[in-house]
């Protein structure tokens, strides 16, 4: 038997070692504070090595967060400082935390993962800060009763109300036996076409430039005649088959019989079959493609309704030909 001997040569492989950089902190909590536009803060560090570190850009983990370091290159003992600001656009409430990464450019330098944490409080609160009002017939009104603070405890000072839409009305109530808390109280009515409903009430102390707080509304403000969409987005892939949709007409007095007429779409290449609705109430309506459209397609379906309110309806329909 031949005994084959193999020659490994050793090559020094260069080890990651610690970092030099000697940080006093490497995190950073701001604990519990107000919604603030941005929160700024610094980390302190030394060079804790016998030769100097030249410093790479800091690396932080999303684009909200920039930070920069001084100096850019560290003697040996000498101090420096990574300053770093959150903006907190967006950011209502809760726990944020970023990371900020820095490394020294030298060889088997390791890098040092900062941390900034905070908790977020919203000056003023509200409770609760969203509003469903479900169906709102047209002509009919409701009213809703919301709590509004301010977490440090100083006078609310909120003077200003701001309703988006003139069919929505507020006001403030001071509550009694307190001065940083009211009352805001709201009523909602349903005027103009049939349509979802999202909106809102602004708060604002008399010095602000915008909103301190806002209370958001959504409803469906519905008339004599409910559709089940509003408009009719329809997504076709240029190699698939059309299929169908559908969509329900009902009336919303469970009471009153409704009839509708005059069926029509002005895209030519949908067929409509109306049928009788779930549970025998009302109708539903299917709809069908003799043929793919070349195009992406836009048009309307129409139909007159024996309600007074609500004569003829119309919903808006798009057939988009998705191209791969």
């Amino acid at each position: 038997m031949r005994t084959m001997l193999a020659l490994f040569i050793a090559v020094p492989l260069l080890a990651a070692t610690p970092s030099r950089l000697k940080f006093d902190s490497t995190v950073c909590d701001f604990g519990t504070t107000n919604t603030p536009p941005s929160l700024t803060g610094a980390f302190t560090f030394q060079n804790a090595g016998n030769t100097p570190l030249m410093l790479r850009r800091p690396v932080t983990s999303c684009g909200c967060a920039v930070a920069s370091v001084k100096p850019e290159r560290l003697a040996p003992g000498e101090r420096g400082e990574l300053v770093f600001t959150i903006a907190l656009t967006g950011y209502q409430r809760g726990i944020i935390e970023k990371t900020i990464y820095l490394q020294a450019d030298a060889p088997g330098e390791t890098g040092v993962t900062l941390r900034a944490k905070a908790n977020l409080v919203p000056l003023y609160d509200i409770e609760p800060f969203q509003l469903s009002f479900g169906e709102l017939r047209v002509g009919e009104s409701t009213n809703a009763t919301v709590r509004l603070w301010r977490t440090d405890g100083k006078p609310l000072a909120i003077t200003t109300v701001t309703p988006s839409q003139p069919n929505i009305s507020a006001r403030l109530e001071p509550l009694p036996g307190s001065n940083n808390t009211a009352l805001v109280q709201i009523k909602v009515t349903g005027e103009g076409a049939p349509r979802w409903f999202y909106e809102r009430v602004g708060l604002r102390p008399p010095t602000a430039t915008q909103d301190v707080a806002v209370v958001s509304i959504y409803a469906r403000i519905v008339g004599d005649v409910v559709v089940s969409r509003e408009e009719i987005y329809w997504a076709i892939g240029n190699r698939a088959m059309p299929g169908s949709r559908s969509f329900r007409i009902k009336a919303a007095d469970p009471n009153r019989a409704l009839v509708i007429t005059n069926l029509a779409c002005t895209l030519p290449d949908i067929v409509m079959k109306p049928g009788t609705g779930p549970g025998g109430i009302g109708y539903e309506i299917i709809l069908e493609l003799r043929r793919l459209p070349k195009e992406t397609a836009r048009g309307a379906i129409s139909f007159d309704t024996n309600m007074a309110t609500q004569p003829r309806v119309t919903i808006p329909i798009t057939i988009n030909l998705l191209k791969f």
